[in-house]
């Protein structure tokens, strides 16, 4: 297991950590080593955790709350030696990657060569699950499905945050971001409480927010949803015409900031995913590496055609819509369950 200077005290924590827990563990095969490690007993977890707080920090906890009480007080630094150190553990492959990620009962990430082979039992997975649940839904195209795939890696030893996701989603989530900005310039507006806002409902509390748009709510909603709707068709069509090319590229996007290293990691279509292992993860993502300089000129030209389309209908919507007329929907009351909100 290779590690750089940077990570050497993550590696030694690991290392007595792993010893405590297993003391025959560096001498098993490299394929049991892995086994054990994505499926460890919770048991067997606490006690490492508890083996590299001590080594790292000179922590002593004794019990799970002892040990949330500890993570929850960790400023960013002290959470990035912690989740480095605890990719010894979780992490496969050249690069240790963990993906995480719910996986089905019973399986680990070794059960998936590549990024597609996971992507597309998570696709199949999915669509079984709408189809079961309406009979009359029809089932989608499969073009690579990844949307904000959170996991964390080594990328040239150091510890990094990513996430894994299709140009498609990418983009999408680009352009809901930029009409939200957009259309507050336009029609300028805030959320308020309504009257049964933080009331106590059950075990839960009512959130009960109203947009307060000076009195231009309904031409709010409209372009609102006039531009739902034209974002989802742009994302469709580049989908589409991305696996109609079969690029088959990665874009590596950094957003590090002090003590919070992340990377975007954004597959243009299913034969890039096809293409990466997650064994050799870094290593076929830079063998398909596409320019940073291809990937902003389309978000330059999405983002300058979607404010076009805003300012469009924006007009449109001052010269010709009623407000009076109301869209009939279905009132909905969200409870938000007491504790639900205590990780975020």
């Amino acid at each position: 297991m290779n590690s750089s200077p940077a990570a050497s005290l993550e590696e030694i924590a690991f290392r007595k950590a792993i010893i405590a827990v297993q003391p025959d563990y560096f001498a098993w095969t490299v394929e049991a080593q892995e086994r054990y490690r994505l499926t460890i007993p919770e048991s067997d977890r606490f006690r490492a955790e508890q083996s590299v707080l001590q080594t790292l920090f000179g922590i002593r906890v004794n019990t799970d709350d002892e040990a949330d009480a500890t993570f929850k007080a960790f400023d960013d630094e002290q959470v990035v030696r912690f989740q480095s150190a605890m990719l010894f553990f979780n992490g496969i492959g050249n690069d240790q990657f963990f993906l995480n990620e719910f996986l089905g009962e019973g399986e680990t990430l070794l059960d998936f060569e590549t990024v597609y082979d996971y992507d597309y039992n998570d696709f199949c997975f999915q669509q079984e699950f709408f189809q079961k649940e309406d009979s009359s839904y029809v089932v989608k195209p499969y073009r690579g499905s990844l949307y904000h795939r959170w996991a964390r890696l080594r990328i040239d030893g150091n510890f990094f945050y990513a996430t894994l996701c299709m140009t498609e989603g990418y983009l999408h989530s680009l352009l809901e971001e930029f009409g939200r900005e957009q259309i507050d310039v336009l029609i300028p507006h805030r959320y308020v409480d309504g009257k049964n806002h933080g009331k106590r409902r059950g075990k839960g509390t009512i959130f009960d927010m109203k947009v307060d748009a000076g009195g231009q709510e309904g031409e709010l909603e409209e372009l609102e949803g006039r531009y739902r709707d034209y974002v989802r068709g742009r994302c469709e069509a580049v989908a589409a015409q991305f696996d109609a090319d079969a690029r088959g590229r990665v874009y590596l996007i950094d957003r590090s900031r002090e003590h919070d290293p992340q990377m975007d990691i954004i597959f243009t279509d299913k034969t890039a995913l096809q293409q990466v292992r997650f064994n050799h993860f870094m290593a076929d993502c830079r063998n398909l590496i596409g320019s940073t300089l291809e990937f902003d000129t389309l978000v330059d030209q999405e983002r300058e055609a979607a404010q076009a389309f805003l300012e469009h209908h924006h007009r449109n919507i001052l010269e010709t819509f009623d407000p009076k007329i109301k869209k009939f929907r279905k009132k909905r009351q969200i409870i938000i369950a007491d504790g639900a909100l205590d990780d975020l």
